[in-house]
């Protein structure tokens, strides 16, 4: 089966859960766990920090904007996908982190065109149907993605690619690592619409990182089939089961000990699984 053969039947596979969630504008995942008091809805975005970033944007590929760390000379591409909130702080810790164990070029692209998610409508479900149904439609920024890959790989002088997503993010990151991808090796954190068949379709070494609020049982089958692929003893997994989804990203609470204590743990934590994977 050829390449775009390949991705065209991962698309249809995966059509009627991405419909479910533009048909019900339900993304991410509630505080059911982590937060009983409020059950059904997810934690608040974060507030503005004042954070300065480290790096620059640049026009790649078919971006004109794509947020860009880590030294010039890297031979490892890192693409990031954030989430419907749109850029965040955490890959300049990533590009840190990895900076003397396996000097990483993070490329984070605005895979929304300059129109990520209002956070003053977060909640909104007639919003988010249109978005998810629009500017976060899965089987439109997919193949983009995977296109990205390739030029990084063809133009920019790396050897090697990989990708980290987080909740929406997360969800196409598990889209992108199914049979023919670029990417040699993948990670997600605190990812959303996470469906019990996303780890049989993995081809390539994973680091998986959610947090409480993820369903439990969708959770566990996912790491029960990455533990009987080839590449598990490449991949990586950890339950950060005392935060909320969102924590590493733009419903994070800096704040907060717990969330900060695990916010550098799990940035740690998946440079570390990218050092040592060296897809």
């Amino acid at each position: 089966m050829a390449q775009s053969e390949q991705t065209a039947e991962t698309l249809r596979s995966k059509t009627l859960l991405t419909q479910f969630f533009a048909d019900t504008g339900e993304c991410c995942p509630p505080q059911s766990t982590s937060n009983p008091s409020k059950p059904n809805v997810p934690h608040p975005v974060s507030a503005p920090t004042g954070y300065e970033y480290k790096g620059k944007y640049e026009s790649v590929g078919e971006y004109d904007k794509v947020y860009v760390t880590g030294p010039d000379e890297a031979k490892h591409a890192l693409v990031v996908i954030y989430d419907i909130f749109g850029f965040w702080q955490g890959s300049d810790l990533l590009a840190s982190h990895l900076l003397d164990t396996s000097p990483t070029r993070i490329y984070m692209p605005d895979v929304f065109r300059g129109k990520p998610f209002p956070k003053d409508q977060d909640g909104d479900k007639d919003e988010l149907k249109k978005f998810f149904a629009g500017t976060a439609k899965l089987e439109h920024r997919l193949p983009e993605v995977l296109d990205f890959a390739k030029t990084l790989k063809k133009d920019h002088g790396v050897n090697r690619v990989s990708i980290l997503g987080y909740c929406w993010g997360g969800k196409l990151a598990f889209l992108s690592l199914a049979s023919g991808t670029p990417f040699c090796c993948g990670a997600v954190i605190h990812p959303a619409m996470i469906a019990p068949e996303d780890g049989e379709n993995l081809t390539v070494p994973f680091g998986f990182y959610p947090s409480m609020d993820e369903p439990k049982n969708v959770v566990e089958k996912i790491q029960k089939d990455i533990e009987g692929k080839p590449f598990a003893g490449k991949s990586d997994y950890h339950l950060y089961d005392t935060v909320h989804h969102g924590w590493a990203a733009a419903r994070a609470d800096l704040s907060d000990p717990e969330n900060l204590k695990q916010y550098e743990d799990v940035y740690r934590r998946t440079a570390g699984y990218f050092a040592k994977v060296k897809c």
